[in-house]
């Protein structure tokens, strides 16, 4: 069975060939400038991806902080011209690429003030690669949240897809649900009867494990010490800043006292997450990827390799292809600089 633009598509899972296991190329090309954030691309991440046999990479694009703020809303030419360069390296190493547009911070918090801007850009984005291959794929904006509701991402998505169809008449189209691509929001999603068009989900559930100290999150994430699946072998006591907030006391109370089976920090809790992205499939019948997936290296590493395992077969039992998050930093997966993958990491993708 074959996609309308010839890629392999398994029969049972409808999962397309080339976008079936991946990694997320993070705080590269999505930061600022690149470099900021302490990655920037080389060869070596594309080599490294490849040599793992892992078959893409999603690749996270800042392509806001480079577009004039006037009409027509002209992207910088050398920012571009580095695009270009990382989709050839992708497509040079035999990979899929998702080309993701990543932190449209302005977006989220006034989004009817920037949608002409979105479409222009993603007019400009679509007609720049419309020659490229199939293995390549675009996901229109990641991670929807704050003011960029349920509702106006369902009119943003509207006006967008037909700009890229202008262009890109049969080009895989990822659409990520609201509230940070939470799964329980797929079914809030207004897709178009188009084949090419795939919703998508992230999963850090529970976060209070999978984000667990983050210094870009806030106080209520800052317990240390959560393990996976719960209970702990001795109760942990919220850190002083989350205690406040009635539904981390409530967490914490359930983490130190429930079984496995239906602790919070177990796998009951990725479970309900998956749930969700099913039986939008069976509603649908659309598609669905998992766009990200990862667990800070806070977390201990055998609860962090347990998660990071039954997250990723649980993506592969339902038939949803995946990329992990790898940010270069505290999920990272991959050392580029050696060649080798963090053991825990490595031992529950592969």
């Amino acid at each position: 069975m074959n996609g309308s633009s010839g890629e392999a598509v398994d029969p049972k899972s409808g999962v397309i060939g080339g976008f079936t296991r991946g990694l997320n190329l993070g705080n590269a090309l999505d930061a600022p400038s690149e470099g900021e954030w302490g990655v920037t691309l080389t060869e070596q991440h594309f080599e490294g991806v490849a040599t793992a046999g892992l078959d893409h990479v999603r690749l996270p694009v800042r392509f806001s902080a480079h577009a004039a703020h006037q009409r027509p809303f002209t992207l910088e030419p050398s920012f571009l011209q580095r695009v270009d360069w990382a989709i050839e390296r992708a497509t040079v190493r035999r990979l899929s690429v998702v080309v993701d547009l990543h932190h449209y911070n302005e977006l989220m918090d006034d989004p009817k003030a920037h949608m002409e801007r979105f479409v222009a850009i993603w007019r400009q984005i679509a007609e720049r690669y419309k020659d490229r291959p199939p293995t390549v794929a675009f996901e229109l904006v990641n991670e929807p949240c704050k003011n960029l509701t349920p509702v106006l991402l369902n009119e943003l998505v509207k006006q967008t897809i037909p700009v890229v169809r202008e262009s890109n008449p049969t080009r895989l189209i990822i659409v990520d649900s609201y509230s940070w691509a939470a799964s329980e929001y797929l079914n809030k999603l207004e897709l178009p009867e188009d084949a090419r068009i795939v919703a998508s989900f992230h999963m850090y559930q529970p976060i209070l494990f999978t984000h667990q100290g983050a210094d870009w999150m806030g106080p209520e994430y800052q317990t240390e010490g959560v393990v996976f699946p719960g209970p702990p072998p001795q109760p942990l006591q919220p850190a002083a800043g989350a205690q406040s907030l009635e539904w981390v006391r409530n967490w914490f109370r359930d983490y130190n006292s429930l079984p496995a089976a239906t602790n919070p920090s177990g796998p009951g809790a990725i479970a309900r997450q998956f749930e969700f992205a099913s039986k939008y499939v069976a509603t649908t019948g659309k598609r669905v990827y998992l766009g990200e997936f990862a667990a800070i290296d806070k977390a201990d590493p055998t609860s962090r390799e347990n998660f990071l395992r039954i997250t990723r077969t649980e993506a592969e039992r339902r038939g949803f292809g995946w990329a992990y998050w790898d940010d270069g930093g505290r999920n990272r997966a991959l050392d580029v600089k050696t060649g080798s993958w963090v053991p825990e990491v490595e031992r529950a993708l592969f």
